[in-house]
């Protein structure tokens, strides 16, 4: 497979050249262009996919992430329903929130840095900036207004120390007790503890907590932070950590090999923000999985409810075929592991699937699995079901059995059409178009060339 810092973008890599361009719905053996090493100056590179945090809703507590009681200083009542559009460019990103009332855009606002994306938790959207390390609480009214916003770069940034970024890539927001919010930062491995109640400009966390005890030999020198659900029964936060090596790549440069590294599940006991040792007779703390590479998005886990399990979604990697070369890809599959006892397994095999993008859970014999399209599947299966007909390439669930999202469909001369945002029946594949061109003219508001790193509705079904 494909590293992880490709340009693969949003739900099924969805990739626009400027609000004309072109539009690469996944690639079946995972065939894309690496892309430059550099900084926020223009010469874009990625440490992880532009296809970032909060692109989609995974059903129970969007992705898993959350639960449906949490609090976090916002609040969702009386606000307008919107879906949150995420666009990056080269040198500066936006965020569109598109009316589903009034079919137009509703607002939208311009930040700094090549990627970024929304996330949205039951009681607040929120803006992941993601080059510039900052964290956004957004206003549940007028979510293009920041009401307040934190720098989450800290001081852990360490140059040639290990696989180091400049930034420290946020992914991830998990929403505990209270006003307690946990952002999962992917290349670094201090978790950033926020208290959300607060009105702040650029604030400080108000604490961190160190995961750097779960390094694994042979790793990269992260844990790679990669997705989060807070359990409330338990008050723990439970964490994906993809416990790759991003050196380990064959002589093309950028297929990730296997490295003798475990993915695991760590958790942390929010009553004092330290880890449980949930597996006190191994090496490290978490449970271990048998995958590899989870997918970089929130919907890499979602929780499974009735079966008290996380669900997830593991892009796999390439065995080293002796002479630095590519061998045959393995552990691409849907895990489950159980909260009550810790146990492991291999529910899905998706070895000859296309590159995997997020799960989306809609009830316990329901999951929507997005590869190069989305497919529906039942976890009490090894198989996965049919692809949903006409599914948007960048997509959250309604909650009333519907795809909500964005696509780029052909044109009749067979070019690419304009941005379409657009309602699919999960059942039929009926398609309702809800709107067209929901960025600002210009080129998605002069951002420049760049793709769609998310799609996500407000409030939150």
């Amino acid at each position: 497979m494909k590293s992880k810092w490709l340009g693969l973008a949003a739900l099924g890599a969805v990739v626009s050249m400027g609000a004309g361009g072109v539009v690469l719905a996944g690639c079946g053996d995972d065939t894309v262009l690496a892309l430059p090493d550099g900084g926020t100056d223009g010469s874009v590179s990625f440490d992880a996919p532009p296809y970032e945090a909060g692109n989609g809703d995974g059903g129970e507590g969007n992705d898993g992430q959350v639960s449906a009681d949490a609090g976090d200083g916002g609040d969702a009542q009386g606000s307008t329903p919107r879906l949150l559009l995420s666009y990056n460019g080269s040198t500066q990103s936006e965020l569109v929130a598109f009316g589903l009332q009034s079919g137009t855009i509703d607002g939208f606002y311009v930040y700094p840095g090549f990627i970024g994306t929304s996330f949205v938790t039951p009681n607040s959207p929120w803006l992941l900036e993601q080059a510039s390390d900052m964290v956004a609480r957004l206003d549940p009214l007028e979510p293009w207004q920041v009401q307040s916003s934190w720098n989450v770069a800290l001081n852990d940034y360490v140059v040639d120390a290990g696989y180091s970024s400049p930034y420290s890539d946020p992914d991830g927001i998990v929403v505990g007790a209270g006003t307690k919010t946990y952002v999962l930062r992917y290349t670094r491995n201090l978790v950033a503890v926020l208290d959300s109640s607060q009105v702040v400009d650029g604030g400080a966390p108000a604490k961190t907590i160190d995961l750097s005890s779960q390094l694994q030999d042979n790793g990269d020198g992260y844990v790679e932070m990669t997705a989060g659900y807070y359990d409330p029964t338990t008050q723990r936060v439970y964490v994906l950590l993809a416990n790759i090596d991003r050196f380990n790549v064959a002589s093309d440069g950028y297929t990730l090999l296997c490295s003798p590294t475990t993915p695991t599940i760590v958790a942390i006991d929010t009553t004092s923000d330290t880890l449980v040792d949930l597996n006190p007779d191994g090496g490290t703390m978490g449970w271990a999985l048998p995958g590899y590479d989870p997918a970089f998005s929130p919907g890499a886990m979602v929780f499974d409810a009735p079966n008290n399990r996380l669900l997830v979604l593991q892009a796999g990697c390439n065995t080293s075929d002796g002479d630095g070369g590519a061998g045959p890809l393995v552990q691409r599959e849907i895990d489950a592991i159980s909260l009550s006892t810790g146990a492991a397994e291999k529910l899905v095999d998706l070895t000859a699937a296309a590159f995997p993008s997020g799960l989306y859970y809609v009830d316990a014999s329901h999951v929507i699995v997005q590869l190069d399209t989305a497919y529906m599947w039942n976890p009490s299966s090894s198989t996965l079901g049919s692809a949903i007909p006409n599914a948007p390439q960048a997509f959250s669930l309604d909650g009333q059995g519907n795809l909500v999202g964005i696509t780029q469909p052909l044109a009749a001369d067979g070019g690419i059409g304009p941005w379409t945002v657009v309602s699919v029946n999960i059942a039929d594949g009926g398609v309702t178009t809800l709107g067209t061109n929901p960025f600002p003219a210009d080129d998605a508001g002069g951002v420049g060339p760049g793709f769609v790193s998310g799609a996500q509705l407000w409030p939150a079904p």
